[in-house]
């Protein structure tokens, strides 16, 4: 019986004629591979499986950390951070900070941490600006935008100083920006290198011949340092392309004043302070206080009126203390002149200290600053806005 099973078994291996039970058995054995190899398929596929969840639970623990501070999903993340006039500076800041701890490339983390600089600048907080503005260096070096406003940031900031440094960094990447020559002009003029802020005023005015800021900026330069006739050209370019610029009107009846245009620069003054009550003391902070007007005296009535005063009211004129009148000049008292004060041609102005802050600029203001950057989608190349005109 043992030997007939052997031969059956032997006449399967060799092919012939197996018997029914060897078929049988070799059927099993090939449906037990396949179930085999079905099992194996199946752990496989579930192991991959679940390496993936894993991975994406990874992935959204990383860009969940730091906690958003904003519950709006990305999208909304990007339109806030993107800002705009129905988006508040706080709001701003929330979207950019979300972005900022997210999954974006650097070139897009730049322009969040830059977007975020220049909310903060529209909150007056020029430290945490000016970090963001180095932040946004540090993912992108040649980012000539947050350089400039970096430099606004610090010469608002009372730091002179490195604001010329970043200025002249953003001037070499663009060298045709007329609003970065006429910025590091007025951090020149707090620095008292009165020389290279004109160089820059001018430099920026020849490439923006309708520049409003150097064109005032350069009129005060003309004020302090006693050129009336230049500073009162210079406010009527200013008050030729905007009828109403403030400094520029007060600027233009300082000069006249002391060109003995008394009437005229009376004038002038009132019409800036009945727009701005403020404008004094901010003209004051750079260094052009404004001439005391008292009625003339006895004794100065001998000089010859205004060539517009009427013929029969007694003419207005710089009071004595500051002013001696004179048919053809007007002096300056000595023993009133200080350095931050207008002083007649005939004697020059004081130098200051070397190395010092002398007056000051126009107002801080957020406007100064570079516009936005645009984040058109999550991923992807960040585009900027166009540049506006002052």
């Amino acid at each position: 019986m043992r030997w007939a099973s052997a031969k059956l078994v032997m006449d399967g291996l060799l092919n012939r004629d197996p018997h029914p039970a060897v078929m049988r058995f070799a059927g099993f054995e090939n449906a037990m591979k396949t179930l085999t190899a079905i099992v194996a398929f199946t752990v496989v596929f579930a192991l991959l499986a679940a390496d993936a969840d894993a991975a994406k639970k990874r992935k959204r623990k990383y860009r969940a950390a730091p906690a958003p501070v904003t519950h709006v999903d990305r999208s909304g993340n990007v339109e806030l951070c993107n800002g705009g006039m129905m988006v508040t500076a706080d709001d701003q800041i929330k979207g950019c900070t979300a972005l900022i701890g997210s999954w974006i490339t650097r070139d897009r983390k730049a322009t969040a941490y830059y977007n975020r600089g220049n909310a903060y600048v529209g909150k007056n907080d020029f430290a945490r600006a000016i970090a963001d503005y180095t932040d946004a260096l540090s993912q992108r070096k040649d980012y000539a935008q947050a350089l400039f406003n970096r430099a606004v940031a610090q010469r608002i900031s009372g730091n002179p100083q490195l604001a010329v440094a970043d200025y002249t960094s953003a001037i070499m990447l663009t060298p045709g920006d007329a609003d970065a020559f006429a910025g590091r002009g007025m951090s020149y003029a707090r620095l008292a290198q009165h020389e290279k802020a004109i160089a820059d005023y001018d430099q920026a005015i020849k490439l923006k011949p309708d520049h409003l800021t150097a064109l005032t900026q350069r009129g005060h330069h003309h004020v302090r340092t006693q050129q009336w006739a230049l500073a009162i050209g210079d406010y009527g370019l200013v008050l030729a392309i905007q009828k109403v610029s403030v400094e520029a009107l007060y600027g233009r009846g300082v000069a006249k004043v002391y060109s003995g245009d008394v009437r005229g620069g009376q004038a002038d003054m009132a019409q800036a302070q009945a727009f701005d009550s403020g404008v004094i003391a901010r003209m004051t902070t750079q260094g052009i206080p404004p001439p005391q007007i008292t009625d003339r005296t006895p004794a100065v009535a001998a000089a010859a009126p205004a060539a517009n005063a009427p013929a029969q009211a007694a003419p207005l004129t710089v009071a004595p203390s500051m002013v001696t009148a004179a048919p053809s000049t007007v002096t300056a008292t000595p023993s009133t002149v200080t350095p931050s004060t207008v002083v007649a041609p005939a004697t020059a102005a004081p130098a200051p200290p070397s190395g010092t802050v002398q007056g000051g600029d126009l107002a801080a203001s957020a406007s100064e600053a570079k516009p936005r950057g645009f984040l058109d989608e999550i991923f992807g190349e960040p585009q900027t806005q166009p540049k506006p005109s002052p």
